[in-house]
């Protein structure tokens, strides 16, 4: 009698060590195969060397670094390093520094369009990444005072559409003071008004128009995000608003990504006391081939996955992995994808991992 108790308890242990072998084994970081055994890794050099050729790390920005190619062929690269101090660096077709700008100013009161370098706050712009002259040019005002007709002001913005090639809109608000009251009447204060700015380029000349007419239908949002979108890497997309879309090379070859043990992670809830939440995430690294001319550089770099959902634009043999991050708090930091840029009149690439770092090859 004793045997039919002890059969059943055998069996009972034999399966739940199955699943618990089965879940550590979930649980475990993969073994790594040995011929990523000599990759380098991104977060913790600043050069991944290749057999002919390196890839160095160019600039770090607080902000989205900017880039626009001239029709010299030289690389502008715009990008906020410490607060309050906007960079610009010239790279010349070879892949070198040629010249550099640095203006102290307010982020958001920079502007660089089509090349062009526009200080809002001083009513000037520099013509720098075309000429090397590094001193300002005042911006010409029109209607600054409001005075023309609305037959003028019409005329005017027609021809800015037809003829110019680089423009920007900003909208401002004017902010009158209250009337003091008379007698024992009620204090007043006049409506706000608002009114457009609109710079704009005709050759390398600029100027600035006031209007405060409706300036939308010729002048939308997805004109003036089109003017403004100073990006070699990423193109205009609908479906991905303000981050566009990744341009997709053969240059880069997503091999494989190494998880770790898997993580429960907590996040916290959104604004407007948005209730807390939980994923289930992998630790672990990605490991990358970027290809330059006959050379192959092979890199890694530790960040986060999660399977369940799929808004990265990386694939492993054509699957898309999942949703990757570079840390497991919120903010979250989101990583699309790797970019990458060349043509046939540059002497090397641009790498980025993120919009605020640049990597130069050759």
């Amino acid at each position: 009698m004793k045997l039919l108790y002890i059969i059943p308890f055998i069996a009972f242990v034999v399966v739940l060590y199955y699943l618990i072998s089965k879940s550590n084994k979930a649980g475990a970081a993969e073994e790594l195969p040995k011929r990523f055994a000599h990759y380098q890794s991104i977060d913790s050099t600043a050069t991944i060397a290749g057999t002919e050729v390196k890839m160095k790390l160019l600039q770090t920005s607080m902000q989205r670094i900017a880039h626009f190619l001239t029709v010299q062929n030289d690389v502008i690269l715009y990008s906020v390093p410490e607060k309050n101090e906007n960079t610009f660096l010239k790279i010349n077709p070879e892949g070198d520094v040629a010249d550099s700008l640095t203006l102290n100013a307010k982020p958001e009161d920079i502007v660089f369009l089509k090349g062009f370098i526009i200080d809002k706050e001083k009513q000037q712009y520099y013509k720098w990444s075309f000429n090397g002259v590094k001193m300002p040019t005042k911006i010409s005002l029109q209607n600054a005072d409001f005075k023309w007709d609305e037959e003028k002001q019409r005329k005017q913005l027609d021809d800015i559409a037809e003829n110019s090639e680089a423009v920007c809109v900003n909208y401002e608000f004017d902010s009158p003071t209250p009337q003091k009251a008379v007698a024992n009447g009620l204090q007043t204060v006049q409506g706000v008004n608002s009114y457009a700015i609109i710079t704009y380029f005709i050759g390398d000349e600029c100027f600035q128009l006031y209007t405060a007419l409706n300036i939308h239908q010729q002048f939308s949002s997805s004109y003036t995000q089109e003017m403004l979108w100073n990006n070699l890497f990423k193109r205009i997309n609908n479906k991905f608003s303000y981050d566009g879309e990744i341009v997709k090379t053969p240059d880069i070859k997503y091999q494989y990504f190494q998880k770790q043990k898997l993580e429960k992670v907590r996040f916290s809830g959104g604004g407007g006391g948005a209730p807390g939440f939980s994923k289930m995430l992998y630790p672990g690294y990605l490991f990358t081939d970027v290809v330059y001319k006959q050379d192959t550089l092979k890199l890694k770099e530790f960040m986060y996955l999660e399977e369940e959902w799929h808004t990265s634009e990386i694939e492993i043999d054509g699957k898309n992995i999942g949703a990757l991050s570079k840390n497991k708090a919120q903010p979250v930091k989101h990583i699309k994808g790797y970019m990458y840029y060349t043509n046939e009149k540059l002497q090397y690439a641009l790498f980025s991992s993120n919009d605020h770092q640049i990597y130069l090859i050759r």
